[in-house]
């Protein structure tokens, strides 16, 4: 009688799991989307010259890629469009001042995510270290003069100018009774206070008043010597709970001084 009791149920269970591969294997593939959170319209000639810092907030793992292009026609003192090279900065002598990967690589370690309204409500603060790494001899990385950096902030400085989620409708995949389940993944990202400066207006705004484009977050990270790397500064973001990958593209500015 007990087989009898339990044979049904059990038939019951395969047969939804064997509906479901089938219904699974019949779901198309949805491909994932950057969706930009927060960006500059003014900035946006040099959004293939920062570095790109992709976080997955689930596994705590982060990727780090040099600029993929240069800066626009005529933004360097050549005029041409080199991969990964710096900004020659015409404001006051040929000093670079956005760093590409010519001059500097930045690092990640440290992640962290904090538990939903932790910090913010409704919010996962999600936190990293950052470091900046020097490749040039005998010159010092100092304060830049583009773009306009915060009145008595000096020394390199880096702000995440360019803010994405990585957006995915979610679905169901497998073959046979193996499934797969995905959640969507969406929502929001800011940079929080860990950002140890307030928003400043880095390019052509006035300052950081209603209708301003060009207002970020930034770290100052003082001067850094020849070939060495800076102290580690915490930095972080807030992003809803149903986020699963950021980009963060990373602008670094300098000039260099010879020693």
């Amino acid at each position: 009688m007990l087989g009898k009791y339990f044979a049904a149920p059990v038939v019951h269970a395969i047969l939804s799991i064997a509906s479901l591969a089938v219904m699974a294997c019949r779901a198309p593939t949805v491909p994932n989307v950057e969706t930009v959170s927060s960006t500059s319209s003014v900035a946006t000639p040099f959004r293939g010259a920062a570095f790109v810092i992709d976080v997955n907030t689930t596994r705590l793992s982060a990727r780090v890629s040099p600029p993929v292009s240069g800066l626009p026609q005529g933004a360097s003192s050549s005029g041409a469009i080199t991969t990964g090279k710096s900004f020659v900065s015409n404001v006051s002598g040929a000093q670079r001042s956005i760093l590409g990967s010519d001059a500097v690589d930045i690092a990640v370690s440290n992640l962290s995510r904090g538990a939903v309204g932790a910090s913010v409500p409704g919010k996962v603060l999600l936190t990293f270290d950052l470091r900046i790494i020097t490749k040039l001899n005998g010159v010092r990385l100092t304060t830049p003069s583009f773009p306009t950096p915060p009145l008595g902030v000096l020394g390199v400085q880096a702000f995440p100018f360019d803010l994405s989620v990585i957006t995915s409708a979610g679905g169901v995949s497998g073959t046979g009774n193996q499934l797969t389940v995905k959640a969507p993944r969406f929502g929001d990202i800011m940079a929080s206070a860990d950002w140890d400066g307030a928003p400043h207006a880095f390019f052509n705004d006035a300052d950081c008043a209603g209708g301003s484009t060009d207002c970020f977050r930034y770290e100052p990270f003082g001067d850094i010597a020849p070939l060495s790397t800076s102290a580690a500064r915490r930095v972080g973001f807030l992003v809803d709970p149903t986020v699963g990958d950021i980009r963060v593209r990373v602008l670094v500015a300098a000039d260099i001084r010879i020693q």
